[in-house]
C-alpha cells in the first residue's frame, strides 16, 4: 500500500484510539481502578495535544514539565490513583503515539518516559543489578501504588536515565529490559 494513500487525521484517529485502549489495558494487573468510565475521562483531561500537536521542537525541561503537571491533575482527578499509576498511563500511551506511532513534536521521541512497572524493575535488576547509583534510584520503590509523589517517580526516572546515557538510548528504549512477556 502506498502511504500517501493514508489519511494523516484518519491514521492519526486510529493510532489515539488504540494508545488510549494500550494506557486502559495497562491497568489489568494491580490498578485500582478497572473501569473504561474511570480511566478514559482521566486520560481526555491530559492536553496531549500540547506535546503532540505542532512543528515548534519540545524541550526536555517543557517535557517534565508537561508530564509533571499533567500527572499530579490525574492524581488530584482521581485520588485512589498513585503518582506511580497516573504517569503509568501517560506512559503508556506516549509510547504507543510517540515511539511506535511516530507522532509527536520535534524532539519529544527522546523525552518520553518508558512505562514503570515490575517487568521493567526486573529487566533492570537482571541486567544492573550490581550498579548501585542504577539501583538505588530505579528501585527507590519497587510497587506502583509506592510512588505516591512526583519526586518518588523522578527519582526512578533519573535512574533510567543513567541507563539511557550509558548504553546510548533514548530513554523510552530502556523499555526493552522488559520482562513482562517472559513465562517458564
Amino acid at each position: 500500500m502506498d502511504n500517501k494513500c493514508i489519511n494523516t487525521s484518519d491514521r492519526f484517529n486510529i493510532a489515539d484510539t488504540f494508545s488510549r485502549w494500550i494506557a486502559f489495558s495497562g491497568t489489568r494487573s494491580g490498578c485500582p481502578l478497572k473501569s473504561r468510565k474511570d480511566i478514559y475521562p482521566l486520560l481526555d483531561d491530559v492536553a496531549f495535544d500540547v506535546i503532540l500537536n505542532g512543528d515548534q521542537p519540545i524541550s526536555k525541561q517543557e517535557f517534565n514539565d508537561w508530564h509533571s503537571k499533567y500527572s499530579e491533575l490525574i492524581k488530584q482527578k482521581e485520588p485512589r490513583l498513585p503518582i506511580g499509576w497516573a504517569t503509568k498511563l501517560i506512559n503508556l500511551y506516549l509510547k504507543s503515539m510517540v515511539y511506535v506511532g511516530l507522532f509527536g513534536r520535534p524532539n519529544l521521541i527522546q523525552f518520553i518516559h518508558p512505562p514503570i512497572d515490575k517487568g521493567l524493575w526486573d529487566g533492570i535488576a537482571e541486567r544492573f543489578g550490581n550498579e548501585d547509583e542504577i539501583i538505588s534510584k530505579t528501585h527507590s520503590k519497587t510497587k506502583i501504588k509506592n510512588i505516591v509523589e512526583y519526586d518518588d517517580y523522578r527519582l526512578i526516572i533519573d535512574g533510567i536515565e543513567l541507563i539511557s546515557n550509558k548504553e546510548n538510548w533514548l530513554l523510552i528504549e530502556v523499555e526493552q529490559l522488559w520482562k513482562g512477556t517472559e513465562y517458564k
